[in-house]
């Protein structure tokens, strides 16, 4: 309609980068992340990542996930499950899903939580299985919707100090 959701802009965010997006409620950061991940589709212009037009693509055929504020974890699966959700649904090979769940389970330190229902979980717990559901995907643009916003200052301060250790240790690009 006649809302304008996000003003033009031109954007250039670099593979690797740890690039945030700030701004008062409302002014179209989740709309924003919203289009780049294939959720929302712009009404002018175009999205590329890494030099492919992206713009009409839906989130599916994006090399893209996204972390949700509010997690979107499965209450009736337990950790394990819910991260390894997203393989099973791409029929990736047992082999390779179990061990790229380990990966990310040990990158994200859920070890000792594995087998545990994520509704008995702590906030910045059922944040880390968020995080590794969408990182075991190997994407290569992470989505970051608020992710903290749920979390108590100690725990935000926390959360952000283990954001800058994955990113650092896998190199991907995070739009947060």
């Amino acid at each position: 309609g006649p809302v304008v959701a996000v003003q033009p802009l031109d954007l250039d965010i670099q593979r690797g980068d740890f690039f945030a997006i700030l701004g008062p409620s409302g002014c179209g950061k989740t709309t924003l992340l919203r289009m780049i991940g294939g959720f929302e589709t712009p009404t002018s212009g175009t999205l590329e990542i890494g030099g492919q037009d992206m713009t009409r693509l839906g989130p599916e055929r994006r090399p893209t996930n996204m972390v949700f504020q509010g997690y979107g974890l499965f209450p009736h699966m337990n950790v394990r499950q819910n991260i390894a959700y997203g393989l099973r649904l791409a029929r990736v090979a047992a082999a390779e899903l179990t061990a790229r769940v380990r990966q990310v389970i040990e990158l994200v330190r859920l070890e000792e939580l594995t087998e545990r229902p994520v509704q008995n979980l702590s906030g910045g717990q059922q944040q880390r299985v968020a995080l590794a559901r969408a990182l075991v995907m190997r994407p290569q643009v992470l989505l970051l919707d608020e992710p903290l916003g749920a979390l108590d200052l100690k725990l935000r301060k926390e959360m952000q100090e283990e954001l800058r250790r994955i990113h650092h240790s896998i190199g991907g690009t995070f739009v947060f």
